[in-house]
């Protein structure tokens, strides 16, 4: 009997931290945030406008604490007003700064965009003197290496551009791409983003925007489109002829399918910047020029899917800076389906086994269940007849 009680206490104070101390302490280091929202105009100006509110309140607190100072902290409390004055000014600022420039993109009519017109506009607005579109067989004007270290990171391929980022977002990170990608505390008059706004070629900017997302979104791959081209490359790379390529193809699963079209949507969205170690994809490009531009060298993410939530992921990769305040990581814009894309390839990388050990486990626990039955049992027959 003792031994139950012993046992039961143990059971009730692992409980107690498991469900009650840890979600306490996660929930202080870690405040909850809004979900993810996929329509980037509501979501920054939530944000801004929720930046807004908690400047205020912490204006309001350093003014009465400094009613309240005595003679020898009113300097201190003073400064500490400024500041948070200063904080306000700012909060303010970014508020009215993401309606005016989410105004401006709500304005275009994205229904009315010209894809022959977008395509022409893809050549006279410079946009190929930088980024390669395969698909539409135009190579990147210079090696991955030679444009970080010229750019500071290595201008994407857009054959994929159409297919993972939605048309409002695509029509804003060309119009503004600092303040698409929420990095205007980085970039500024001091320091430049590589990728220039667009200020149109002499018609309509924002018919001229439609047009570029309309062209955008018609060359776009499909997800057997990437199959295919996978099954391309494969061929090329180890001398296939017609048939074993027919074969090889014919022998791809469903589950085979899409860890290609993850792997692909993963490339694209995250290693200009990035490593996956453990599926052998390193940063697509000068990783020195990389880290320099940022000012930090963004890490490997083979083990970041068990170092974090999914939650997390798609919040973060959703809006960086809801999740990390005055991060240089831009925000990455994907599609919902996009998002989940990157984050399952990320899961079948770095937690392969993730099915298989919440099977064990459970196999696991029984053990020790049936194991403490008959110890206890054993116990007793042992100590039964002595005192």
């Amino acid at each position: 009997m003792k031994e139950l009680k012993t046992l039961l206490i143990v059971i009730f104070f692992t409980l107690f931290l498991y469900w009650g101390i840890e979600p306490f302490a996660h929930s202080k280091l870690h405040p909850a945030v809004e979900p993810a929202n996929y329509d980037f105009a509501a979501e920054d100006i939530s944000l801004a406008n929720s930046n807004l509110a908690k400047a205020k309140k912490a204006l309001e607190d350093s003014q009465k604490a400094l009613d309240k100072a005595s003679a020898d902290d009113k300097e201190k409390m003073e400064d500490l007003v400024k500041s948070n004055q200063k904080l306000l000014d700012e909060a303010q600022g970014s508020l009215d700064r993401y309606t005016a420039f989410w105004d401006e993109i709500n304005a275009i009519d994205l229904t009315v965009g010209d894809v022959a017109r977008g395509e022409e506009l893809m050549m006279t607005a410079g946009c190929t003197g930088c980024h390669g579109i395969e698909v539409a067989g135009l190579e990147a004007p210079m090696d991955s290496i030679s444009s970080s270290q010229a750019y500071g990171v290595n201008p994407p391929d857009l054959s994929t551009a159409g297919k993972i980022y939605d048309a409002k977002f695509l029509a804003a990170v060309i119009k503004n791409p600092v303040m698409a990608q929420k990095l205007d505390h980085v970039f500024g008059e001091d320091k430049f983003h590589s990728m220039p706004e667009f200020y149109g070629v002499g018609g309509d900017i924002n018919v001229e925007l439609a047009d570029m997302v309309a062209y955008l979104k018609s060359i776009a791959m499909s997800d057997d489109d990437i199959v295919k081209a996978h099954v391309e490359k494969v061929a090329e790379a180890e001398g296939l002829n017609e048939a074993d390529k027919e074969k090889f193809f014919a022998g791809l699963s469903a589950k085979d399918k899409a860890f290609i079209v993850n792997r692909q949507v993963f490339f694209d969205a995250c290693v200009r910047c990035h490593d996956m170690k453990y599926d052998e994809l390193y940063t697509d490009g000068d990783k020195t020029s990389v880290a320099a531009y940022l000012g930090s060298t963004p890490p490997d993410l083979s083990m970041y899917i068990r170092s974090r939530s999914t939650e997390f992921l798609h919040n973060f990769i959703n809006d960086t800076q809801k999740m990390l305040p005055a991060t240089t990581m831009p925000r990455v814009g994907l599609t919902k389906e996009a998002e989940t894309q990157v984050i399952e390839y990320m899961e079948s990388i770095g937690d392969s086994t993730k099915d298989e050990r919440q099977r064990v486990t459970i196999y696991i626990m029984i053990y020790f269940v049936i194991l403490a039955v008959f110890a206890g049992l054993w116990k007793n027959k042992v100590w039964r007849d002595l005192e």
